[in-house]
């Protein structure tokens, strides 16, 4: 059975949204930047202060599971092409490949900023550096673990997963045949806990199962948009949202943030999901956001270093008042993604081959 246009459709314009919520989340410019589920805010509790963190921590945080669920679908949806080794090959190309390729520009972009005199402050407060010395001091391990393993371009942790992922979808697959709700209990604990397992890390892996599930058993998914839309499950999202936000300016946090985070994930991309068909379901044209999310892969790979070294770059011209880190917030991300989507617009015309390898050879 092949996916039909619809679908094909929705996980694309989806995938595109999802992107853009991932360089939101890695916006978030507090002077603490590391944002994690139950993260307590000490900062003051205003609307500049709160509409971040709900954007950030709240809001936007079904892009990564949106990303999980549909390689698992789609995975699944072409199990009869490939075997293990022919599988293994396609994703050496399709997420190694770039990933690798936007690591060593990540490093490049440090490298360059390192370089210039005035600029290289920025990438000290961004925090972003390994091994305790600058990407010039580097040596040849140090080298190959900034390629291969710990990134200045952290958010290539996704590839990562999902290739190993891929490399375990055998073993996956008899779990959906056999037992597939003790595969998805499995994955849920992992996922709930945030525990993984040697390499196989917990955050993707039941979104990873819930789609590779749903293609196996031909799951009707418009069913799950009915049930969102009767149930107003993406307000209940968002309600979450709000709710965990506010408690975050809150003492004794952590576990209850985290916890909140949890149920506010599944809420909102079942919500999000559903809101696609309301909004989009009847659109089957080719529309600026089909053509748009050709560069996704641009907007991923290039938002992190640099979206962390121009936003101490702004608030080294315009200080750091809370409604001034709301406008760099807001407007920096929007110029990023489209100078990315440029980039990949120009290097796709000049540069093709070039462009099929930052995008693993995809279309």
């Amino acid at each position: 059975m092949a996916l039909n246009l619809f679908m094909s459709q929705k996980f694309r314009r989806l995938s595109f949204l999802g992107m853009i919520t991932v360089v939101y989340v890695h916006a978030f410019n507090f002077d603490d930047r590391y944002l994690w589920p139950g993260r307590p805010i000490l900062e003051d509790l205003n609307f500049e202060n709160f509409f971040q963190v709900f954007i950030t921590n709240g809001l936007l945080r079904f892009g990564v599971p949106l990303f999980f669920f549909r390689a698992g679908f789609l995975m699944a949806e072409t199990d009869d092409h490939y075997t293990f080794g022919s599988r293994a090959l396609k994703k050496l190309k399709t997420l190694v490949m770039p990933y690798v390729a936007w690591g060593l520009i990540a490093v490049l972009v440090t490298y360059f900023f390192e370089s210039q005199g005035f600029l290289n402050q920025f990438v000290i407060s961004a925090q972003l550096g390994k091994f305790g010395v600058s990407v010039h001091e580097w040596d040849f391990g140090q080298w190959m673990s900034g390629l291969l393993g710990d990134q200045i371009s952290f958010q290539l942790w996704f590839l990562r997963s999902l290739f190993i992922y891929s490399l375990l979808y055998p073993l996956l697959v008899k779990g959906t045949q056999k037992l597939p709700w003790i595969l998805i209990s499995i994955a849920t604990v992992f996922w709930l806990t945030g525990l993984g397992l040697f390499i196989i890390e917990g955050e993707g892996l039941l979104f990873f199962t819930l789609g590779l599930v749903a293609w196996k058993k031909q799951w009707d998914l418009r069913k799950i948009s009915d049930f969102a839309n009767k149930y107003q499950i993406l307000f209940l999202g968002i309600l979450v949202a709000g709710v965990k936000t506010w408690l975050a300016f809150e003492d004794d946090y952590v576990a209850t943030g985290w916890w909140l985070h949890r149920l506010q994930q599944p809420l909102l991309l079942v919500g999000f999901w559903a809101l696609y068909d309301v909004s989009f379901g009847k659109i089957t044209t080719h529309t600026w956001v089909d053509k748009a999310s050709r560069y996704n892969f641009f907007i991923y790979g290039f938002h992190v270093p640099i979206l962390y070294y121009l936003t101490d770059l702004s608030f080294y011209f315009l200080g750091r008042e809370s409604m001034t880190r709301l406008e760099v917030f807001i407007f920096l991300p929007l110029l990023l993604i489209a100078f990315s989507m440029l980039c990949g617009w120009i290097i796709d015309k000049i540069f093709p081959k070039l462009f099929w390898v930052l995008t693993g050879g995809r279309s």
